[in-house]
């Protein structure tokens, strides 16, 4: 664990301090309860937004964290940068270890790249992982295996009514 916080340490110099915190439960594909020094807390990515486990593709997206984190052994590395607008989730950028070159990478830019999330950040103008959407969207990964026009972003899913939301929750096939 020594050299996972030293490779960091040597790789660049970070605005804010990353600690090795333990996953405890994944709540969604971009949202994870952390333990950290014997306390419990809710960490939100930055930079994506995944699916709700409610929508279409959200169990399949919420599944895929699972299997990259327990082959990670549950450790990442977390670096705090504020909290949700309503004071209960901490903001965050998280590193896992991949398997099978264990080389660190930025869980928001995974889940990007494999199809499970929208590259997101609102109130910026520049979106990091836009290329790496766009190569998900037109290779036909993860939530975009039945088109970009399917998928229904989470920030409208989560204003929809129960009715609409009904109308949406079938699966494409594969």
């Amino acid at each position: 664990m020594a050299a996972l916080l030293l490779t960091v340490a040597v790789v660049g110099t970070p605005a804010r301090a990353q600690e090795l915190v333990r996953v405890s439960r994944v709540v969604d594909a971009d949202t994870y309860e952390v333990l950290s020094q014997s306390r419990r807390e809710r960490v939100r990515l930055l930079g994506v937004d995944a699916p709700e486990r409610s929508q279409p593709f959200g169990p399949a997206a919420t599944d895929s964290v699972r299997v990259l984190l327990s082959a990670a052994g549950g450790l990442v590395e977390l670096t705090r940068v504020g909290t949700d607008r309503y004071g209960r989730r901490t903001l965050g950028a998280v590193r896992v270890r991949l398997a099978p070159t264990q080389q660190l990478g930025t869980l928001d830019s995974v889940l990007v790249a494999r199809g499970w999330a929208w590259a997101y950040a609102p109130g910026r103008q520049r979106v990091r992982w836009v290329q790496e959407q766009q190569r998900a969207q037109a290779g036909g990964l993860g939530l975009w295996r039945c088109g970009v026009g399917a998928a229904v972003p989470p920030w409208l899913w989560r204003e929809f009514k129960q009715e609409i939301k009904r109308r949406y929750r079938v699966d494409c096939p594969r």
